[in-house]
C-alpha cells in the first residue's frame, strides 16, 4: 500500500462521510423550501393588500354580461336589506276584482289577522287591499273599484277603523267537510227544510252566546280574510258577491252563508239611539249581548216556516211618520230597533249578523237618535229623505264614491254625513 505524503486521506474520508449523510441533497432541499416560503409570503401580502382596498359595503347584484361587464356584477349600494328572509318570503295571494274581470295579484306579506283585539285594527288611513266583488247593480254598477286602495261594499282588506267582518259557511265544518250536501230542495237552492232550519239554529246560537260568534260558530268553516266595513249599505245583488268579497267564491256556494261584523264602539255624543234597517234575508243587531233589532226578511218558503225566524225579537218602537217605508235599493221595509243609551265615554259592544239563504241579497243599516231634527215638530228629514247610514269610522272618498254609485240605479243617494261612531276595539278572533 503506497504512502500519502500530502495528507489527502482524511479529506476524502470527510467528504465520503458528508455524502453518506446526504449533505448535497439536504442543501438542495433547504434551498427549494426557502424559495417556496418566500413565494408564499409574497402571495399572502399581495392578496391582503387587494382585500383592504375593496369597499366593505359592496355586494354583487347577480347581473352579468352585457356592455357593463364587471360594473354590473358589483353594483355598490351603501344600504343592505335588514332581513333577507322578509324579502324572499313567499308572497301572500290576494284577489282584487274590478267591474270587468277578476285580477289576481301577488301582494307584500300581510300581518296575521288574529287575534283582532286590543285595537289591533284601530286607526284610520288607507282602506288597504280590498276583497271587493265584481258584478253589477242595476245599470252595470260594480260592487268594488280597482286601484291601489281597493274597497268593497262588504268592507276592505287591511287595518282600518270600522267594523271587523268575518265570513262563515254554515254548510261545511271547519275542516271543510260538508254538513249540507246541496241538491234539489227548498226554492231550488239545493237544501231541505230541515237543513235551512239548521242554518237558523246556528244563528240563534250566536244570539244565545250574546254575540260571541267565535264560540257559537266554532264548528263551521270560516274564511281567512277579515274585512273592515265603515257601514252596511249593500243594495240588492246576487248572493254570490259575499263569498267573492271574502275571497272564497271557489270554495263556498252562495247559499246559507253568514257574515258577522263586530266592534266595540263609542257614540259621537250622548243620546238615545236606535238602529233602523233590514236585510234579504238575515239581519240581527246585538248590543251588549241583547238583540235590539231583527230586520230579517220573514217570508221564507216551506212547511217549516216557524224555523225561519232567527230570533223572537219584535219591534216595539214606532216608525218615523214621514220616513219612507223602505229603501228603493232593496226589496224589504225598514224595521225600527229598540232605543239604546250611548255616549262618547262608555263602550258599547255590537255584533251585526248578515245572512242569505240563496238568490238575491241586500242589506241596509241606518241610525236614528232622539235629538235629531226630524223628531221635532216641523223638523226636516235628512238630505235625501232617509236616515243616515250607521257609520263606524268616517268613510274615505273612495268608499263614499262607491256607495253613491251603488245607489244611482235606483236614484238613491245614501246619507253619509250623519253621526260617526268610533271603534274602540274590534271583535276577538283566536
Amino acid at each position: 500500500m503506497a504512502e500519502d505524503p500530502a495528507g489527502t486521506l482524511p479529506a476524502r474520508a470527510r467528504r465520503a462521510l458528508w455524502s453518506r449523510l446526504g449533505g448535497e441533497g439536504l442543501t438542495v432541499s433547504l434551498a427549494v423550501h426557502l424559495l417556496l416560503v418566500l413565494l408564499a409570503a409574497f402571495w399572502v401580502v399581495a392578496t391582503v393588500s387587494v382585500v383592504k382596498k375593496r369597499d366593505p359595503d359592496t355586494f354583487a347584484t347577480g347581473a352579468g354580461g352585457g356592455s357593463a361587464g364587471n360594473r354590473n356584477t358589483n353594483d355598490r349600494h351603501k344600504t343592505r336589506p335588514s332581513n333577507i328572509k322578509s324579502v324572499t318570503k313567499s308572497p301572500t295571494r290576494i284577489t282584487s276584482r274590478s267591474t270587468a274581470n277578476p285580477l289576481a295579484v301577488a301582494a307584500l306579506p300581510v300581518a296575521p289577522m288574529s287575534p283582532i283585539s286590543g285595537g289591533m285594527l284601530s286607526g284610520s288611513g288607507s282602506k288597504g287591499f280590498g276583497g271587493g266583488a265584481g258584478g253589477g247593480i242595476g245599470s252595470g254598477v260594480g260592487l268594488g273599484r280597482g286601484g291601489r286602495n281597493f274597497v268593497s261594499l262588504f268592507g276592505a282588506r287591511g287595518f282600518t277603523n270600522g267594523l271587523a267582518g268575518e265570513f262563515w259557511d254554515i254548510k261545511r265544518a271547519k275542516d271543510k267537510r260538508p254538513l249540507i250536501t246541496l241538491r234539489p230542495g227548498v226554492g231550488g237552492y239545493g237544501y231541505t227544510d230541515d237543513e235551512i232550519a239548521d242554518y237558523f239554529r246556528a244563528i240563534r246560537n250566536v244570539i244565545v252566546a250574546k254575540g260571541d260568534a267565535t264560540s257559537a260558530l266554532s264548528k263551521y268553516f270560516r274564511a281567512d280574510a277579515v274585512l273592515s266595513a265603515n257601514g252596511i249599505f249593500q243594495p240588492t245583488m246576487d248572493a254570490a258577491e259575499a263569498p267573492k268579497a271574502f275571497g272564497v267564491e271557489k270554495d263556498v256556494a252562495p247559499v246559507l252563508w253568514l257574515g258577522v261584523y263586530r266592534a266595540r264602539i263609542r257614540a259621537p255624543f250622548a243620546d238615545q239611539f236606535r238602529f233602523v234597517g233590514g236585510c234579504d234575508n238575515v239581519m240581527v243587531v246585538i248590543v251588549n249581548g241583547k238583540v235590539v233589532l231583527d230586520g230579517s226578511l220573514k217570508h221564507m218558503p216551506g212547511s217549516s216556516a216557524r224555523h225561519y225566524y232567527a230570533s223572537e225579537w219584535k219591534q216595539k218602537t214606532p216608525p218615523i211618520p214621514a220616513m219612507p217605508a223602505g229603501p228603493p235599493t232593496n226589496n224589504f221595509k225598514f224595521v225600527y230597533g229598540d232605543w239604546i243609551r250611548m255616549d262618547s265615554i262608555s263602550d258599547t259592544e255590537i255584533t251585526i249578523l248578515l245572512g242569505e239563504s240563496g238568490g238575491k241579497y241586500g242589506a241596509f243599516l241606518a241610525i236614528d237618535y232622539k235629538s235629531a231634527n226630524w223628531h221635532r215638530k216641523g223638523g226636516a228629514l235628512p238630505p235625501g229623505g232617509f236616515l243616515p247610514v250607521f257609520l263606524v269610522g268616517k268613510p274615505d272618498s273612495e268608499l263614499r264614491e262607491l256607495m253613491t254609485k251603488a245607489g244611482e240605479p235606483a236614484r238613491f243617494r245614501p246619507f253619509l254625513d250623519g253621526p260617526v261612531f268610533t271603534s274602540v276595539r274590534r271583535g276577538t278572533r283566536p
